[in-house]
C-alpha cells in the first residue's frame, strides 16, 4: 500500500517478505522497486539525490541493502551482509581513503588480495557510530618487515574480514554503492606509478598498481628495441668503473651479492653500486643505487659495468662484454636435481635446459658452495671455465665476530621476547603448482593451528616462502604480522635469510637448499617431507640418499614434527649431522666473499 501525504508518498516494506534467509543463496538478489498505476502499468522510483544506503538485518547473515543503482533508480538488493563504500578520495598526499557503512562490522581489518599470486596485505579499519566505518591506505608506501614499499604491481581486491581470520572463504568483499560507479575508475599517479581504484565484476572494489618502468620502455616492441641498443653498447664500450648485483632476479638485497657488496664497501673499492630491483619491491642500503628491471638503465648497466654479481641467470641474450667480470654465485647446494640433469623429466623446460652451456659461457667465475656441488654445476650447466670454491659469500655472516649482536637486532626488530625458542620453517617450491606472474602455489601441508596450540606457550614459528611461490601464510596477520598470540610470523619479505638463520634455535624444512648453509650453525633440523616418494621419484630427483643422509628426523605430518620439536635436545651433534656437515661446509670460514672480491678487477686488495 501506498501512502500519499502533500505531493509525497511513503510506503512500509516488511522485512518479512523477503522469506527465509537460509533457504536463499549466497549471491546477492536485487529488487527493483516501481510504482504501479491503476491502470496496472508501471514507473521505476528514483532514487531522490544522493540516497545514504540503509542496512537492514534479515538474519543469517543476510541483510536487505537499500541504495540507488547507476541510473539513479532505487534498488533493495537481498545479500550477505557486505561493506558498501559511498565515499572515497585520494588525498593530496596520495592516501585513499573510503568511507562506508556496514551495522555488523565490528572489529575488522582491511585486507588487499593480489588476484594472481594472492599476496595479502592488511591495513586498520576504523568503526564509527550509525554503522560507518573508514580505513585509508597508502599505496605508494606501504610498511613491510623490509621497511616501506611501494603497492607490487598487479590488482589487489579489497576485502573485510575479522581480525587473525586466514581463511578467503570467510572474507567479505568490499563493494561500491551504485550511485558512486560513474565516480570509477578513480586513478592516482604517486612517484611515477599510476593506482586506479575500479570496479571489479559490477560493484566489486579493486586497485590495480601499474607498471614502473617509464612508457617509453614498457611493451615487447620497445624491449626488443632496447636490446639492440644494448648490443650496441656492449660493443662499443667503455666500461664504466661499476659492480651491477642481481639477487633473485631483483626481488631482494640479499644473498651472496649482497655479501660480496659489503665487502667491496668494507675495501673502499672506486666503484660505483648498482643493484637491480624488480618493480620497486628492494629497499636498498644508502649508496647503493637502484636499476629497475627491464628499464633502459638496466640494459645499459648490463652492456657496461665493468662487474656484474648475480645468484641467478642472467638474460639468454646477454653477452659478456670485452674486459667485463661476470661471477656467478649460484644460490644453494643441489640437493634436488637442476639444470642440464632435469632433461626428460615431466617439468623440465626443455628451452631453457639448451640455453644453459651458452649463458655459462658468460660467467668469468662460478662460486661453488663445497667440493661435492663443483662437478654437478660444471655439468648441469655445461660450465667450462673457473670455479671457485669457496664456500658461499652468503654464509659468511654466519661466522662473522659480530653475528651475536646482528641477531640480537634482529630479534628486536622482529620482537621475539628472548624466553621464546625460535623455529625457521622455509620449505621449498614444486613446479608442479603454478600460478599467475611466475609464481607457485603455497602447499602448506602443516597445520598451523595444531602447532601453535601444542608449541605457542614457549616457540615462535617464522614461516618464510620461497621466493617463487605466492600467497599467503594463514594466521599469520599479513606482511610480518603474528597470529596465534604471536607464534606465526609472516618472514616470506625479510630482506636477508641468513639473518633469519642468526637467531633460529632450529629449522624445518623440506627439501630446500637452506639445510646446507643453516648446518654451520650446528643447530638442530628437521625434514617435513610429506611428499617425499612424488618429489624424488616423479618431480625432481636428488643428488643423493637423502633419507639416510639426513641430519635430522624426517617426518610427514604435523603430529611427528611437533613431537620431534618437542623432545628432549642435547648439544652433541649426530654421526648423520657430523658426517652432513663434513662433506657439505667444508670450505665455510667466513671469508668466501673476501675471496670473491680478490679475483674482481675492482677488487680493492684486502
Amino acid at each position: 500500500p501506498l501512502r500519499l501525504v502533500d505531493g509525497g508518498f511513503s510506503a512500509d516494506i516488511p522485512l518479512s517478505a523477503f522469506g527465509d534467509p537460509a533457504a536463499r543463496r549466497r549471491s546477492t538478489v536485487p529488487w527493483g522497486v516501481h510504482l504501479v498505476r491503476a491502470d496496472g502499468s508501471r514507473i521505476a522510483v528514483a532514487a531522490r539525490g544522493a540516497v545514504r544506503p540503509g542496512h537492514y538485518g534479515l538474519g543469517d547473515g543476510r541483510e536487505l541493502y537499500v541504495t540507488a543503482n547507476a541510473a539513479g533508480d532505487l534498488v533493495l538488493s537481498d545479500q550477505t551482509e557486505q561493506p558498501v563504500v559511498d565515499a572515497l578520495d585520494w588525498t593530496a598526499d596520495g592516501e585513499l581513503i573510503l568511507h562506508g557503512s556496514q551495522p555488523a562490522l565490528q572489529d575488522a581489518e582491511l585486507v588487499l588480495r593480489h588476484s594472481g599470486h594472492r599476496e595479502e596485505i592488511v591495513f586498520p579499519v576504523d568503526t564509527l557510530a550509525d554503522g560507518r566505518f573508514r580505513t585509508a591506505l597508502l599505496p605508494a608506501a606501504v610498511q613491510g618487515l623490509h621497511g616501506l614499499r611501494q603497492l607490487a604491481q598487479g590488482s589487489w581486491l579489497l576485502y573485510v574480514r575479522e581480525p587473525g581470520e586466514s581463511d578467503p572463504e570467510r572474507y567479505t568483499a568490499v563493494r561500491i554503492q551504485p550511485s558512486r560507479h560513474q565516480t570509477l575508475p578513480l586513478v592516482r599517479t604517486l612517484d611515477g606509478r599510476e593506482f586506479t581504484l575500479d570496479r571489479h565484476r559490477q560493484d566489486m572494489l579493486l586497485l590495480h598498481s601499474g607498471s614502473v618502468l617509464p612508457e617509453q620502455d614498457r611493451g615487447a616492441y620497445r624491449q626488443q628495441r632496447l636490446r639492440s641498443v644494448y648490443a650496441t653498447a656492449r660493443a662499443a664500450g667503455p666500461l664504466r668503473d661499476a659492480v651491477l648485483y642481481s639477487s633473485f632476479d631483483g626481488r631482494q638485497y640479499s644473498d651472496s651479492p649482497r655479501a660480496v657488496h659489503e665487502e667491496l664497501l668494507r675495501r673502499q673499492a672506486p666503484v660505483e653500486h648498482l643493484w637491480v630491483v624488480r618493480d620497486r619491491q628492494v629497499t636498498l642500503p644508502r649508496g647503493a643505487r637502484a636499476v629497475e628491471l627491464h628499464s633502459a638503465d638496466w640494459y645499459e648497466a648490463l652492456a657496461r659495468s665493468r662487474c656484474i654479481v648475480s645468484n641467478t641467470q642472467l638474460p639468454e641474450w646477454f653477452e659478456r662484454a670485452e674486459g667485463q667480470h661476470v661471477v656467478q654465485t649460484w644460490h644453494g647446494t643441489p640437493l634436488k636435481r637442476i639444470g642440464r640433469d632435469l632433461t626428460g623429466t615431466a617439468h623440465a623446460d626443455e628451452a631453457y635446459i639448451a640455453t644453459l652451456p651458452r649463458r655459462a659461457a658468460q660467467w668469468s667465475v662460478l662460486v661453488s658452495p663445497n667440493r661435492f656441488s663443483t662437478p654437478i654445476m660444471r655439468r648441469a650447466f655445461g660450465y667450462e671455465g673457473t670455479v671457485l670454491e669457496s664456500g658461499y659469500p652468503r654464509n659468511d655472516l654466519l661466522h662473522a665476530p659480530d653475528r651475536d649482536k646482528v641477531a640480537d637486532a634482529v630479534r628486536e626488530l622482529l620482537g621475539i621476547p628472548e624466553d621464546k625458542r625460535v623455529i625457521l620453517y622455509a620449505p621449498t617450491w614444486r613446479e608442479d603448482q603454478p600460478r599467475k606472474g611466475g609464481r607457485y602455489g603455497l602447499d602448506l601441508q602443516l597445520d598451523l593451528e595444531q602447532a601453535a596450540r601444542e608449541l605457542a606457550e614457549d616457540h615462535v614459528l617464522l614461516v618464510r616462502r620461497h621466493y617463487l611461490v605466492g600467497g599467503s601464510i594463514p594466521g599469520a596477520g599479513g606482511d610480518g604480522g603474528g597470529g596465534a598470540a604471536g607464534f606465526v610470523r609472516d618472514v616470506s619479505r625479510y630482506p636477508d635469510v641468513a639473518e633469519l638463520m642468526l637467531i633460529s634455535d632450529a629449522l624445518v624444512t623440506d627439501y630446500s637448499s637452506l639445510m646446507f648453509d643453516f648446518a654451520q650453525t650446528g643447530r638442530p633440523m628437521y625434514f617435513h617431507a610429506y611428499d617425499l616418494e612424488h618429489y624424488r621419484d616423479t618431480l625432481r630427483g636428488f643428488y643423493f640418499d637423502f633419507e639416510s643422509a639426513a641430519p635430522g628426523p624426517i617426518v610427514t605430518d604435523t603430529a611427528a614434527l611437533v613431537a620431534a620439536l618437542r623432545a628432549p635436545r642435547t648439544p652433541e651433534a649426530t654421526p648423520a649431522y657430523d658426517q652432513f656437515r663434513e662433506i657439505f661446509c667444508d670450505f665455510e670460514d667466513g671469508t668466501a666473499a673476501a675471496k670473491v672480491a680478490d679475483l674482481m678487477p675492482v677488487g680493492g686488495g684486502a
